[in-house]
C-alpha cells in the first residue's frame, strides 16, 4: 500500500458517500464524495488514456486550487504518469522553463494563463493537448500545433469510451518506485531544479506526519487548502495527507474572504506559511487598537499571562484570572477561525517566535515544521504536546537527521527524493552516500528537536570575516507593529544594513511625514539592538520604494525573499549607506 493509487482505492471503499472536497458554487459550499470523486476520476482517467497519455508521460497543472486540480492529479498519477505542478504566479520565463525543461506533453491550465502560455509553446513539438479547467471558450484561442479540450470535454471522452479498464486495472500496474512528480523547486538565485518524488517518498512522508496527529483528538479533519497545490508543502499536507486520513478539503479561492470560509468551514487543521501567520497577527493588533480601553486592557493581559503559561511562570492568582481571561478573550479570538481549529501548522520558512508566542498565548497552537521539496518535503515538526519555539520540532517518524562538521543538516529516510530531474551534477552534489544535504545550519538539543540557526547560500559574511544568520534579526524587526517586511544586507561589509517595508504602503507622503516614518523606524532599530551582539547590531537603513512580492520578481512564489535581486534593485542607495 506504498502509492497514492492504492491509499485513495482503499479509502474509497472506507468512506463512500462521505464528503472529500468541498468547492464554492454561487457563494455556497457544494461536496463530492469518495464515491463521486471516484466516478469522476474513472471518466478523466480513461479520456487521458484515448488522448494517449502513457506511462512516464509529463503532465503539469497550473492552476488554482480545485477538486479538479486534486482528481487530474490523481488521474495522473494511476495512468503511471508524473504531474508537474506550477506556480499560476509565475511569470513567462519561469512557465517556459517549467514545460520544456520537464519535457511535458499536456497542461492543464485555465483561461488566462492559456493566453500567456500560448505566447510561447506554439513551436513546442512536444505538447500534445492543453486542459482548460475552468471550462472557458476554447473557440477563443487558435492553434494548429496541439489540440485545445475543457475539463468537461475530458470527462465526457471518457465516459463515452470503450475503454473496459477499471481503477483498480490501472492502479495494479503502479510501482512504489514510480515517480509520482517532479516539482520544481522555488529558486531564490538560479532557475528552478525540478525535484522527483516516487510515490514511496510521499507517502512515506504522509506516514510519519500522521504519527502526529495522533496526539489530537479529531474523528473527522477539515483542511481549509490556502498555499497553492504547486507548493510541495501544500500537495502533501494540505491534499495527499487528508487523502490519506479521510479528511475533509475545503477550497479557499480568494484570501479576501478568508476570514468568512474559517467562520463557515470550522477548520480543525489549518497549513500555511509564517507570512500568513504575521499577516493574521498584524491584522488581531489592528483590530483591538479600535476598540475601548477596557477591552484592549483584558486582551494585553490575556497575551502577558498566556505567555506567562506557556512558559510555566504563572502563580496561583495568575491561573484564575487567566482562566477568566480564557473566557472572556481567548474563545472569541478563537471563534473568529471557526471555532474548532485545533492548531495552526508553520511551514515553508522560519516562524518569528514573536509570532509564535501570540498566538499561543491566545490558546491557538501554533506547530512550526521545517521541510524541503527534497523530503518530500516534511523533515520535522514540534509534537502539540509539547512545543518549543525555537525549534522546528523533532525528525519524523521514518527519518534520520544529523549535523555536519559544519552544523549542516543532514537528513536520510525514504522520503528523500530521487533526484534532480536531468540534473545529475546537482543530484551528486545534494545526496552524498543517502544522506541529503539541506544547505540549512542547526542545532540538535538532548531531546533531538532541530533548530535551524542558518542557511549557508544566505549567510552574510562581515569584512572582518564573522558569520552571521540574517533571518533571526529579521524576525526582530519584524515583530514590531512599523515593519512589515526587511532585508538585513551586510557581505563583506563592516556593518549590517536593512533594507525596510513599512507596515504602511504605499511608502508616500509630505517630507514630515517621511522624517516622522524615519524617526519610528529608528526608534524600533535601537529597541532591536539593544538585544543584539555586536556583530548583529543594524547600523543604517533605507526604506523600499515598494513591497517585496513575486509580481516585483522580489520574492519566490513560496514567499521566500530573493535576496540577490532585492539587493541588485537597491545597489546604488545600498553603496550610499557605505
Amino acid at each position: 500500500m506504498n502509492t497514492i493509487s492504492s491509499v485513495y482505492l482503499k479509502n474509497v471503499k472506507i468512506y463512500k458517500d462521505k464528503p472529500l472536497f468541498w468547492y464554492k458554487n454561487n457563494s455556497e459550499w457544494n461536496s463530492i464524495t469518495w464515491n463521486k470523486s471516484r466516478d469522476i476520476l474513472l471518466k478523466v482517467i480513461h479520456g487521458l488514456d484515448l488522448i494517449g497519455v502513457k506511462k512516464n508521460d509529463k503532465l503539469s497543472i497550473i492552476d488554482e486550487n480545485s477538486y479538479k486540480w486534486c482528481i487530474s492529479d490523481l488521474a495522473v498519477n494511476m495512468l503511471g504518469a508524473i504531474t508537474v505542478p506550477g506556480y499560476t504566479t509565475s511569470n513567462e520565463e519561469e512557465l517556459k522553463h517549467l514545460i520544456l525543461h520537464s519535457d511535458t506533453s499536456v497542461i492543464f491550465t485555465n483561461f488566462v494563463l492559456c493566453s500567456k502560455i500560448l505566447t510561447f509553446i506554439k513551436k513546442i513539438k512536444k505538447i500534445k493537448f492543453i486542459i482548460l479547467l475552468d471550462n472557458s471558450n476554447k473557440e477563443l484561442f487558435v492553434c494548429k500545433s496541439f489540440k485545445i479540450l475543457t475539463f468537461d470535454e475530458l470527462i465526457e471522452m471518457g465516459s463515452k469510451s470503450n475503454l473496459n479498464k477499471t481503477i483498480e486495472n490501472y492502479v495494479d500496474d503502479i510501482k512504489a518506485d514510480d515517480l509520482a512528480c517532479i516539482i520544481y523547486t522555488s529558486g531564490t538565485s538560479d532557475l528552478p531544479k525540478g525535484v522527483m518524488l516516487s510515490h514511496n517518498s510521499i507517502i512515506s512522508n504522509i506516514n510519519g506526519a500522521k504519527e502526529l496527529l495522533k496526539d489530537i483528538k479529531v474523528k473527522n479533519h477539515r483542511f481549509l487548502s490556502i498555499l497553492p497545490l504547486s507548493h510541495a508543502y501544500e500537495h502533501t499536507a494540505g491534499f495527499l495527507l487528508p487523502l490519506c486520513i479521510g479528511g475533509e478539503i475545503y477550497f479557499n479561492e480568494n484570501r479576501d474572504h478568508l476570514t468568512n470560509d474559517l467562520l463557515t468551514v470550522n477548520p480543525t487543521l489549518m497549513i500555511a506559511v509564517p507570512r500568513l501567520y504575521e499577516v493574521l497577527h498584524k491584522r488581531i493588533i489592528s483590530q483591538i487598537s479600535v476598540q475601548n480601553k477596557i477591552s484592549q486592557k483584558l486582551f494585553f493581559k490575556a497575551i502577558d499571562l498566556g505567555i506567562k503559561k506557556f512558559n510555566n511562570n504563572l502563580n496561583f492568582i495568575e491561573k484564575i484570572i487567566d482562566l477568566f481571561l480564557t473566557f472572556s478573550v481567548r474563545k472569541k479570538i478563537k471563534y473568529r477561525f471557526g471555532g474548532n481549529l485545533e492548531t495552526f501548522i508553520s511551514g515553508g520558512a522560519a516562524l518569528n517566535e514573536h509570532v509564535g508566542l501570540f498566538f499561543n498565548a491566545l490558546g491557538i497552537k501554533i506547530l512550526q515544521g521545517y521541510g524541503q521539496t527534497e523530503c518530500g518535503p516534511i523533515i520535522s515538526t514540534n509534537p502539540i504536546t509539547n512545543i518549543k519555539l525555537k525549534t522546528v520540532g523533532p525528525p519524523i517518524k521514518g527519518l534520520e537527521v544529523k549535523l555536519s562538521k559544519e552544523n549542516e543538516i543532514l537528513v536520510k529516510g525514504n522520503s528523500v527524493m530521487k533526484g534532480y530531474w536531468k540534473n545529475q551534477k546537482a543530484t551528486d552534489s545534494t545526496i552524498i552516500n543517502n544522506w541529503l544535504h539541506t544547505g540549512d545550519i542547526g542545532l540538535i538539543d538532548k531531546d533531538n528537536y532541530i533548530q535551524i540557526t542558518g542557511r549557508k547560500n544566505e549567510m552574510i559574511v562581515n569584512s572582518g570575516g564573522e558569520n552571521i544568520s540574517p533571518v533571526p534579526i529579521e524576525n526582530l524587526l519584524m515583530s514590531s507593529k512599523e515593519i512589515d517586511q526587511v532585508l538585513i544586507y551586510g557581505q563583506n561589509r563592516p556593518f549590517l544594513i536593512a533594507i525596510i517595508v513599512p507596515s504602511d504602503l504605499p511608502i508616500k507622503g509630505t517630507n514630515n511625514d517621511k522624517v516622522i516614518l524615519r524617526k519610528l523606524l529608528k526608534d524600533v532599530i535601537n529597541e532591536t539592538n539593544a538585544i543584539l551582539s555586536q556583530k548583529n547590531k543594524v547600523r543604517k537603513f533605507l526604506i523600499a520604494d515598494d513591497g517585496f512580492n513575486f509580481v516585483n520578481g522580489q520574492m519566490t512564489p513560496t514567499l521566500k525573499l530573493k535576496r540577490q535581486k532585492i539587493t541588485d534593485f537597491y545597489y546604488k542607495e545600498i553603496e550610499k549607506l557605505y
